[in-house]
């Protein structure tokens, strides 16, 4: 299969049902056979600026309708769609449109002013379409389509072309290009839709940003005809809003984004009777607060987790497994990370390249199989750096227990060396996040001269709480033992945060290392 097929079933048994509608309004919506309209129109006026098969497009915009088309014409045409994050810097938008070579710009009438940048950095990209139909120098998209036909284009089956280039946030230095075929991003959704039973149309909120995990987990519901509502920007009130008002039956969330939702007071008032799946995923959930998701929204939590590399689907605690005997997990099974996935092959190695056989070995999580990236965009030294033994190495250290449930301990580059004794950081952000009054929290490894490295917590409370960080410390030690708690706790007003949510411990570490030759990242 090729990406756009799930779009392409929608359009064949749901042409008149509702397939894209705005959130910012709602009396408008676009149906499966207007869309399929617009995009194979569109997909034939970017062939007739001489772009040739692969080129590289890109949408600068925030969730809305138009966006999704410009992203779905770029595939239609042949193109490799290189995802974009409009909540990202310029400067980093600019680094990641330059190094992965792209060839035409989509973008919204707001961001105007950065166009403006982009167009005096980078003069590689030759067209620049404006996705509303504003007056302004550049082609705007309803002109790119016009006077064509809108039947599709004859179009080669090749599940080894390129499909997209997925930077990899650049949070730890300069981003690179993953690339991923058409192999790849409908072998992940083939894999996502083994652990859910989509049987009917059904409505999918895309409130995270669609460049990420909210833009493909929407693909698989096409093939049922699902209306898709796009909100631009997370109001947790909006959201919650959103879900009772027009009966959501899916949403992807990271687990920061959750955490806004539970610390709502009144969100017990709503009703979430709709929800079929909350999925979540990016970030490691606190089994405190995912129980507590459990209570509030019901029983339709599940959680993937993959990376960039091999995407969003290594492994799935589904729906069921958040239960034992009819009861919510107790927290070991809610701090696992599920099961493999079905289609994809996931062992753990020790350092020189052996796969460990028997449970509860802790070692590199690697993976093979048809959901794996080729490598980096014209980066094969970084490729070679990801690759042991035909294996894909994550950077994830973790392990399977008797019952073949994958446990994260951490990443590599976020492991605390104290006194000898090894520290990971999200066991101890799971500890703090029990506490009430914590609403996100940042583990880190700190300079000291008597341990190399003490543990610190750098917290995010909930609105109108407080907490004795003495007491905070002492329900780490409670649970963990003396070695893993916080030497020290500071409280800030918001930690720093990515585009897509997730809490930047590079960020939080530059306070406290300063000049230090060594930078834990």
């Amino acid at each position: 299969m090729n990406l756009i097929d799930y779009f392409d079933a929608g359009v064949i048994g749901h042409a008149g049902a509702t397939c894209f509608q705005d959130h910012a309004s709602r009396t408008s919506a676009i149906t499966y056979s207007e869309a399929d309209d617009l995009i194979n129109k569109n997909a034939r006026g970017l062939q007739a600026l001489k772009l040739q098969p692969g080129f590289h497009g890109a949408v600068l915009s925030g969730n809305n309708a138009g966006a999704f088309i410009a992203l779905l014409s770029i595939l239609r045409a042949d193109g490799v769609w290189l995802p974009v994050n409009a909540r990202n810097s310029l400067e980093s938008n600019i680094e990641f449109l330059r190094d992965m070579e792209c060839d035409v710009l989509f973008y919204q009438a707001s961001f105007q002013e950065q166009i403006n940048r982009i167009k005096e950095s980078l003069p590689r990209i030759s067209h620049y379409i404006v996705l509303e139909d504003d007056a302004r120098e550049d082609m705007t998209m309803s002109a790119l389509g016009e006077g064509w036909l809108g039947t599709k284009l004859p179009n080669d089956y090749d599940p080894d072309k390129l499909a997209l280039i997925m930077g990899t946030g650049g949070t730890t230095g300069r981003s690179k290009g993953v690339m991923l075929t058409h192999r790849n991003v409908t072998m992940t959704l083939a894999n996502h839709m083994s652990i859910m039973a989509i049987k009917e149309r059904m409505t999918v909120l895309a409130a995270a940003p669609i460049t990420h995990t909210a833009g493909l987990v929407s693909m698989p519901f096409m093939c049922r005809g699902g209306r898709v509502i796009l909100m631009d920007g997370i109001n947790p009130q909006d959201l919650l809003r959103t879900i009772e008002v027009e009966r959501v039956g899916f949403i992807f969330l990271p687990p920061t984004v959750i955490y806004m939702l539970l610390a709502q007071p009144n969100v017990r008032d709503f009703d979430f009777s709709s929800l079929r799946y909350m999925m979540y995923g990016a970030a490691p959930m606190s089994p405190d607060k995912l129980a507590e998701a459990i209570e509030v929204f019901g029983p339709v939590m599940i959680q993937i987790y993959g990376q960039a590399e091999v995407p969003g689907a290594i492994s799935a605690l589904t729906v069921d497994e958040h239960f034992i005997d009819g009861k919510i997990a107790p927290r070991d099974r809610l701090l696992s990370a599920g099961r493999r996935f079905p289609f994809v092959r996931a062992e753990i190695m020790d350092e020189n390249g052996n796969i460990l056989s028997g449970a509860r070995q802790t070692g590199e999580i690697v993976a093979q199989g048809d959901i794996v990236t080729p490598g980096y965009y014209k980066n094969p030294e970084a490729t070679a750096e990801v690759r042991k033994n035909g294996w894909h190495c994550t950077g994830d250290i973790g392990y399977f227990d008797e019952d073949g449930f994958l446990y994260i301990v951490d990443r590599k580059k976020d492991m605390i060396v104290t006194g000898g004794f090894n520290v990971f950081s999200s066991e101890v952000e799971a500890a703090i996040m029990a506490h009430p009054a914590v609403k996100d929290c940042a583990v880190i490894g700190v300079p000291d001269e008597k341990w190399g490295e003490a543990v610190k917590a750098v917290i995010e409370l909930r609105q109108g709480h407080s907490v004795d960080v003495s007491d905070l410390i002492q329900l780490v030690k409670e649970r963990l033992g003396s070695v893993k708690a916080p030497k020290t706790i500071d409280i800030v007003e918001e930690l720093p945060r990515s585009a897509v949510g997730k809490v930047l411990k590079k960020e939080v570490r530059k306070k406290y290392w300063g000049s230090h030759e060594r930078l834990v990242s």
